[in-house]
């Protein structure tokens, strides 16, 4: 089957399990089962063997269509978000670990067939009873008269035909089929919080079995449980996702205090913080499934960052529309609380999330070589062309950039820095490497923005004084070429690119931060020396580099007689011109980079108007876009990067152990490594997007969101391993290799949009709620208090 039609089955699938679901599972179902004991849908159950659907993942050769577990997720997911409960996981992970037995015996060849067609069904009872989680030491044990002992809680074992579990045997772990309905096994169905998983306690006394030929049946356990919680990480994905949407259509049509709930910023904030939990476990499970699907053994450590993930994700959605219901949520008639009960159900059946932190930190062990880093970034990079563009770029630093880098840097004033930076890079423009996605002609590269992201993801390997010249590059070039006339072009824009010339770009105000149209900076007709412009008066703060900037994009108010996002007109102006005064501010850190600016009746010209009067607005917001495009590569956004971290923790120690052995330490560092695989699977998709010629969506926001949270919490987790040396503020340390300087400039979560913008802007676009009230908003400027 070509990938095309395997795409198109899958959506076939998708839209035939949505209906099914539809027609035979409404709330009215779900309630009726779950009075029920055992509360097992038979008719679902067998619907869903008419369909074929325990062949799907099955293999060609039992007449399975060989889909694997690329379709099992696509199944998974539509009854999570149906919240249904079909034993097609525990079927489709036992036929993967029998595909792994070394002799497949007539009986095992007739059980296989007989899984895959649905007519015997499987539970998997790996948990043990006396500690209810995962383990490779069971207490179960399997003598010569048979199987002895008991198993935890178990979805679908109350129904299930066969028990697959985890015993010891003559010292070793084995793992074994049971047949539940023989005389030595014994079912007990207590009650729980999900009675529609059909669960049960079971007890072996000498039970007899089909034990499993594995040559290494550690590590095929270990392969069968990723495989399991890959797809319920789907499953959960779904759930979560119908529980976003509960809570927004909710929001829509509640009522309080005289408009829908959905106006408040609270609850647009609770949704979006659904969403972006959400998106990381999918950029999670896509990464596992796609590595499963390549060979690639790495899956099996992505299988349990997708298994974390897709926990939070679900249980964090869940509860939130439970409490933004209300009342409604934890009625019996209410549908909040199926979603509520799974999301707890499925985040402890297959191994809590304890077990699987230690498992993706135990199987991944963090290592952080060359050879590591050149096969994650193939996996990133969208296609051949880019990846060998990646090496080329890669033995270019290696070649050039030392006599930069952190060495040559230390002990230089600002003044030294910034001439090396401006060498560093005139250089990167020789060799084509600065402001690569801009045309040849001005001196730029000639490539795409996905060949300048690339580059850029190398060069952030090394120190290099590259910060000077970002905003000149990546944002006011692209302007100043979109909009400029061509004599600007000319003159301006290869000194841009080649560092001679820096750009500030000047937006905020102290009335007008991330209210940008309620600036207030005046741009009023005038002349000098008989030619037409404009006179600027007023104030800009919060510029960076503004004190060394010859030029800088400013955005004005032309005609405060349009409401606020109306009559604001875009300029580029010369920082050395009369009445321009620039202040540095010194920020928390002790530096001086951003400033505030006076124009005290600057003239500039027509000829340095950007875009049409009265269209600034648009011109900015492109321009913004471009930074959420730019910004997209860097995953510390400035701060100390995960692996100098992951080095350092192997290092450090607690009371005089290892710090990778303590429990907090473990969950942070695993959590950060989620957040770090979800964000590149969420990038890669973007960037196969925009190449294909899409707009940046909201992939720019989560990720400034999530990791600007996480360069603060991980800066402090380095600083907790120094101990009290964390308090040490290195005169000569540097925000990408100290923890204490990266954790003291929090900008990263200020800049370019707030934690609290970033989330209504998902709230409002992405998630359709009603926009915050803006009372201004249609009003004329000048009749605004």
């Amino acid at each position: 089957m070509s990938s095309a039609e395997a795409t198109n089955e899958l959506e076939m699938i998708k839209e035939q399990a949505r209906k099914l679901f539809r027609e035979l599972v409404p709330a009215e179902r779900l309630r009726e089962l779950a009075s029920s004991s055992p509360a097992f849908d038979t008719t679902l159950w067998n619907a869903a063997r008419e369909q074929g659907w325990p062949l799907l993942s099955a293999p060609e050769s039992v007449g399975g269509l060989g889909l694997g577990l690329e379709g099992l997720s696509v199944l998974a997911e539509e009854a999570g978000r149906a919240a249904v409960s079909l034993p097609l996981i525990p079927a489709a992970a036992c036929l993967s670990l029998l595909d792994c037995c070394d002799v497949v015996n007539p009986e095992l060849k007739a059980l296989v067939t007989e899984i895959s067609n649905g007519e015997a069904s499987v539970c998997l009872a790996f948990s043990d009873t006396d500690s209810g989680d995962l383990s490779l030491k069971p207490t179960a044990q399997l003598e010569d008269d048979g199987l002895t002992g008991s198993k935890a809680i178990t979805a679908f074992a109350a129904v299930a035909d066969y028990a697959l579990l985890t015993a010891q045997h003559q010292g070793a772990i084995t793992l074994i089929l049971v047949r539940l309905d023989q005389a030595g096994v014994n079912r007990s169905i207590p009650d729980s919080i999900d009675p529609n998983r059909a669960a049960a306690e079971l007890e072996f006394t000498s039970a007899s079995v089909i034990s499993l030929p594995l040559r290494d049946a550690e590590s095929c356990f270990q392969a069968a449980m990723a495989f399991a919680a890959l797809a319920t990480a789907f499953e959960q994905i779904g759930g979560a996702e119908a529980a976003m949407f509960m809570a927004r259509d909710y929001a829509l049509e509640r009522v309080a205090f005289g408009q829908v709930i959905g106006r408040f910023q609270a609850v647009k904030h609770k949704v979006a913080d659904m969403y972006w939990r959400i998106e990381l476990a999918r950029g999670c499970a896509l990464d596992a499934l796609d590595r499963y699907k390549s060979g690639d053994e790495e899956w099996l450590v992505l299988a349990g960052a997708a298994r974390l993930a897709a926990i939070e994700a679900y249980e964090f959605s869940a509860t939130e529309n439970v409490h933004l219901h209300g009342g409604l949520g934890i009625t019996w008639e209410g549908q909040p609380h199926f979603y509520y009960r799974r999301s707890r159900a499925l985040a402890l059946e297959i191994g809590s999330r304890f077990y699987w932190r230690d498992q993706v930190i135990n199987i991944n062990g963090f290592a952080s070589d060359q050879a590591a880093s050149v096969k994650d970034a193939r996996s990133r990079d969208v296609n051949d062309e880019l990846h060998n563009y990646r090496l080329e770029a890669r033995q270019w630093l290696a070649d050039n950039a030392a006599e930069y880098s952190d060495a040559a840097r230390a002990g230089l004033s600002f003044e030294q820095d910034l001439a090396l930076g401006r060498g560093w890079q005139a250089l990167k423009a020789d060799a084509g490497y600065a402001s690569i996605n801009l045309s040849s002609k001005w001196g730029g590269g000639g490539q795409t923005e996905l060949h300048k992201i690339v580059f850029s993801e190398e060069e952030l390997r090394y120190q290099l004084p590259t910060e000077y010249f970002v905003i000149s590059t990546a944002q006011c070039m692209t302007i100043l070429l979109g909009y400029g006339s061509e004599q600007a072009k000319q003159e301006l824009a290869h000194r841009a690119i080649r560092g001679d010339d820096i750009w500030c770009q000047m937006f905020s105000e102290p009335a007008a931060g991330s209210d940008l149209a309620a600036l207030r900076l005046k741009a009023e007709r005038g002349s000098q020396d008989g030619v037409q412009g404009w006179r600027l008066n007023g104030q800009k703060l919060w510029t960076s580099w503004a004190h060394v900037a010859q030029w800088g994009y400013i955005l004005t108010r032309t005609d405060p007689s349009q409401p606020k996002h109306a009559g604001l007109t875009a300029f580029y102006v010369d920082m050395t011109s009369h009445g321009v005064t620039v202040r540095p501010i010194r920020r928390m850190a002790g530096h001086d980079d951003v400033c505030e600016v006076f124009f005290d009746d600057v003239f500039v010209p027509d000829s340095q108007m950007l875009g049409p009067e009265g269209r600034g607005f648009h011109v900015s917001m492109e321009m913004l876009m471009v930074e959420r495009i730019a910004g997209v590569y860097d995953e510390s956004i400035g701060g100390v990067s995960l692996d100098r971290l992951l080095a350092f923790a192997k290092q450090a120690q607690i009371n005089g152990q290892p710090a990778l052995v303590d429990a907090q330490v473990r969950s942070m560092l695993a959590e950060a490594f989620i957040e770090r695989q979800g964000l590149r699977s969420i990038y890669q998709r973007a960037m196969i997007d925009i190449e294909a010629g899409a707009e940046p969506g909201p992939e720019g926001g989560i990720r400034k969101l999530i990791m600007g949270r996480a360069r603060q919490r991980l800066s402090a987790l380095g600083m907790d391993l120094q101990g009290a040396s964390g308090m040490l503020m290195n005169p000569e340390g540097d925000f990408r290799t100290d923890f204490s300087w990266s954790w003291i400039d929090p900008a990263g979560r200020i800049a370019g949009g707030t934690d609290e913008i970033l989330l209504s802007t998902v709230a409002e676009r992405v998630l359709g709620l009603p926009q915050d009230h803006r009372p201004d908003k249609k009003l004329p400027f000048n009749q605004i208090g």
